[in-house]
Order: C-alpha cells, then structure tokens, then sequence
C-alpha cells in the first residue's frame, strides 16, 4: 500500500484554526441528516448521510454481505427517488487511494463501479455514495466548477493518502484546490477512537507508548488545509456513530454490522 509522504506531527492534533465544527440536521422525514450550511449556499447540490432508522425499521444500507442486508437494495431506490438523481454511483471499498472519475450519462438506478474509496462528477443527475460505520465520509464541492466528490476515508485509506488523492482527482490539471469546500461527516470521534501506536505513526504523528484515542477528523482537517484547503472552507461534524446519545449511527466499535451512507450529487 502506498503511503502519503507527510511531517512527524504531535499525536492527535486540534482541529485547525479557522475550521469548524458543525451538526447535520434531519429536513424532512427521510431517514438521513444533512449540512443545512451547504443546503442554503448550494442549492444545486443534494447531499447528507443516513442514520441508522427509518420509522421503526432498521436502514442498513450494506452490500458487502451474500446475501445482502435484508432489504437493502429497496433502500437504495429510496435514496435515489428521495434524492431526485435518477442514477446512484457506489463501489467496494478498499482501504486505499483510489479514486474514480465519473462523466456523462449514467442508466437509472444503481451502480457499483470497481473497488475504490473515492468518486468525482460534474455530472448532474449521479449521486456519489461511500458506506460507513465510524470511518470518514468526506464530502467534497467545488461551486465554481460544479464539481463534488465523495470519499471513504479510514485510518488506512488516509494513510494511504486517499484525502490527498481526492483533492487532487477533484481539481484535474488546474492544479488549484483554494476554490474547494471540504466536510467530514459523523464517525467515531477523537474521546471514542483509541488505537495502537502503529496508527498514529502511520498517518505521520509521533508515536504514543501504548493505545491512545486519535481524532482521525482532525488529522484530515490538517491534511485539507496543509493541501491548500481554506480553513473557513472545512468543516467537521460534531456528530459521534459512537457515543452519540441518540444512537443515531451504525458503529463498527459499537458492535453493529449496519452502514449508513453519505452521498453527494448535483441536482438535474
């Protein structure tokens, strides 16, 4: 697995001056909460999470198993006839630094590409998905090109420099990112999340003694804005899959094998 070159960092370290922390909120009745910042400066673009119920029904949203979640597949319509995307993009996930590239027309329903951790369109009418429970679903947007993306980021994956690919699949050859906006949405959060030192040497931090808790959201806020991100332009969520009060997430560490989804896409 390749690596992302980065400097020797303090363990865990704060979120970055200048980016903020913020709740998704729910809108209607669908089962999912959304960045209401992003929903009023970009009306163009539909974007959120799921949660973990819809009424009194579980809402997993996982395709990893044979046979799959009961019910997952009428989940997915759903999502797209809630949505308005008439076509939905999801792949498996691997842990790595691949990211794809989606252009044109896409046929109605959904499709799973090849295994990657990260998807990019400028086409209207595809939503982009990443299925997580405690990982990182970063939300990517560029509202001058009328871009968005959407990545699965894990400890591993942003190892890997998976963030960093992302932000580069999203700017092609312009080689400008200062017109990006980044969201990290719910996963596990930096109280809940305690690993090995291994971890943390490899995502480029100083190497703790024995099991100690990251904040894996901050360590990718620092990595946006070392890649040229503004920092009024990133923002974290406050929501923990963990220790929220609600239980309003899937959780890995918590003993669930649901996932919830976070999806970004630009309105036909």
């Amino acid at each position: 697995m390749r690596r992302h070159s980065t400097s020797i960092l303090p363990a865990s370290p704060p979120l970055p001056i200048g980016v903020c922390r913020v709740y998704e909120r729910p809108r209607d009745s669908f089962a999912a909460v959304r960045l209401v910042e992003w929903e009023e400066r970009f009306p163009w673009v539909v974007q959120g999470v799921t949660t973990r119920r819809a009424g009194s029904d579980s809402a997993d949203f996982d395709l990893r198993l044979f046979p799959e979640s009961e019910g997952a597949r009428d989940r997915w319509i759903d999502l797209l006839a809630w949505s308005g995307l008439p076509a939905g993009m999801h792949a498996r996930q691997v842990h790595e630094a691949r990211v794809r590239r989606h252009e044109g027309a896409r046929e109605a329903g959904l499709t799973v590409a090849l295994p990657c951790d990260g998807h990019f369109t400028e086409t209207p009418g595809l939503l982009l998905t990443v299925s997580v429970a405690d990982c990182v679903p970063v939300y990517v947007l560029d509202p001058d090109r009328r871009s968005v993306g959407m990545i699965h980021a894990g400890w591993r994956g942003a190892a890997a420099g998976i963030l960093e690919e992302g932000l580069r699949g999203m700017i092609g050859s312009s080689g400008d990112v200062g017109t990006l906006h980044v969201h990290l949405g719910p996963s596990i959060c930096g109280a809940c999340y305690e690993v090995g030192g291994e971890v943390f040497e490899a995502l480029g931090l100083a190497r703790p003694q024995g099991p100690t808790p990251i904040d894996l959201r901050a360590v990718l806020a620092l990595r946006a804005v070392g890649a040229g991100v503004a920092p009024e332009a990133v923002t974290v969520s406050g929501h923990c899959t963990l220790c929220g009060p609600e239980r309003r997430f899937f959780s890995h560490r918590g003993g669930d094998g649901g996932r919830q989804v976070g999806f970004v896409g630009i309105r036909p």
